[in-house]
């Protein structure tokens, strides 16, 4: 395992990290920001495809660059390199998230309950367990297209390497 766990995969870990808390940050302010104010709603229309988008793509990128860090020339180690700096990364923010999750979904409550009432107790309860199946689905999700973003990296700088 040691000879997986190389620094440019903590390296990738630590960037897959921050970068997924500072879009768990800013998705929970855009999500108390249209409850808070209804007219803004249009954001979500168009922040949502953003945000499905960068969930592929993301991943993708983090696996390639810790593939071209490492100087992978294999296929099983650029995979494996990416798919452990993501999923490490996943495993890190997640857990953030998770916590902003409920925090945000306790503002959340308190500002929709003012005008509609509602049930504290099974607000937090769905968002405990989905923040909870959200982690552990992206954590794997993370890993799997980590590991396509390494394979990525190998197979491409190898097809440049051969002479035509």
């Amino acid at each position: 395992m040691d000879q997986y766990l190389t620094a440019e995969v903590k390296k990738g870990a630590t960037y897959y990290a921050i970068i997924a808390i500072v879009l768990g940050v800013l998705g929970a302010i855009l999500g108390i920001a249209i409850i808070a104010v209804p007219p803004i709603a249009f954001l979500a229309c168009l922040t949502t495809p953003l945000l499905c988008l960068s969930a592929f793509a993301f991943p993708i990128g983090i696996g390639w660059f810790v593939a071209q860090w490492s100087g992978s020339s294999d296929m099983g180690k650029g995979a494996i390199s990416g798919a452990l700096a993501c999923g490490l990364g996943a495993l890190i923010a997640g857990v953030v998230n998770w916590i902003l999750n409920i925090c945000s979904s306790v503002v959340t409550f308190a500002l929709v309950t003012s005008s509609l009432g509602g049930d504290m107790v099974g607000t937090l309860i769905t968002s405990v367990a989905g923040g909870l199946v959200g982690w552990i689905v992206g954590v794997v999700l993370a890993a799997v297209f980590g590991a396509v973003g390494g394979l990525l990296y190998v197979a491409i700088q190898g097809s440049k390497a051969k002479p035509a």
